[in-house]
């Protein structure tokens, strides 16, 4: 009889009411970002507007850590940090703000419904996670309904350079949820004061280079969407994004991904009087019918055979030597 290896989870299984909470109000918070970006683009450059809201988001998070008194990490733990915040914030947001000059905010959240796909691929080849069947239908039912949400938008803003770089960034994203989880946790607070230092960082270097002008914004709108950029997105939902994935698996706090497309509709349907489809009702029932099945279905009861290997007195049986 084959022993599991205990260290690979096969299901991302459901998790605790708490973080399920915590995974609602992320997807919420993070569910106008594409929107807003696109609105600080009418006063602010693409990498200027990511490098500034990253910087001020780095500041509150190191305030936290002065407030709270967390220690600075060492080592292993410092390192995936800075790894994670190089991947998730410097390169993915680097390639996203490139193409959200072009791209529209909802082709954009569609493309970025793939992390989910991505996270289960490169989680079973960094031996995190073993990739199921029920994974993949999962997160193809999702995607599918994200398409179908949005399906007969204009491609008069389509650019094949535009939407590799989304499909980059999303690659990013994936990779950098699924590597955090083999260096040491730190807190999420830590993790974040650190991660969005290097990606700041990262994305100032991107706007010298370009030669972007750094303003900041004057118009009512462009100043509210920038507040919410830095203080509910990169504050708010990062803040809650590193919570559950240090609860969760990479794979299930991927699926978020899938349902922030939705939630970007309907704030474009309240700002931009956007109406509200059949096909918009249909690919929310095909997003959250794959998220249930792929990342909050319980999974059926399997024989612990780790256990069944040892004898009452906890000795392992000839038979599995």
């Amino acid at each position: 009889m084959a022993v599991q290896n205990p260290s690979i989870s096969s299901s991302p299984g459901l998790p605790e009411r708490n973080v399920l909470v915590a995974f609602a109000f992320f997807i919420l918070a993070a569910g106008g970002a594409s929107v807003a970006i696109r609105i600080t683009y009418q006063e602010m450059a693409p990498f200027w507007t990511g490098a500034s809201r990253f910087t001020l988001g780095a500041l509150i998070f190191w305030g936290m850590v002065a407030i709270r008194k967390i220690p600075i990490p060492r080592g292993k733990a410092f390192w995936g940090a800075v790894l994670f915040g190089a991947l998730t914030v410097g390169l993915a947001f680097l390639l996203g703000a490139w193409a959200l000059v072009v791209i529209p905010a909802s082709l954009y959240q569609i493309l970025m419904a793939t992390v989910p796909l991505m996270t289960l691929f490169l989680s079973s080849f960094h031996g995190v996670e073993a990739i199921t069947r029920r994974g993949i239908l999962g997160a193809a039912l999702a995607i599918m309904g994200v398409v179908v949400t949005v399906g007969g938008a204009s491609s008069a803003n389509f650019s094949l350079p535009h939407v590799g770089a989304i499909l980059l960034s999303a690659a990013f994203l994936a990779e950098g949820g699924v590597l955090i989880k083999k260096f040491p946790p730190n807190p999420p607070i830590i993790t974040n004061a650190i991660g969005m230092t290097t990606g700041a960082l990262i994305l100032l270097a991107a706007s010298i280079i370009n030669g972007e002008s750094w303003t900041l914004p004057t118009q009512l709108n462009t100043i509210t969407a920038y507040v919410y950029l830095t203080l509910v997105v990169t504050v708010m939902a990062f803040l809650l994004y590193m919570f559950v994935l240090g609860k969760w698996t990479a794979s299930g706090t991927s699926y978020g991904f899938v349902i922030v497309p939705l939630v970007t509709m309907v704030v474009a349907a309240l700002i931009a009087s956007e109406e509200i489809t059949l096909s918009f009702l249909l690919g929310a029932v095909l997003v959250l019918a794959g998220v249930f099945v792929g990342a909050l279905l319980p999974s059926a009861k399997v024989p612990n055979e780790i256990e069944e290997c040892k004898d009452r007195a906890g000795q392992v049986l000839p038979r599995c030597a």
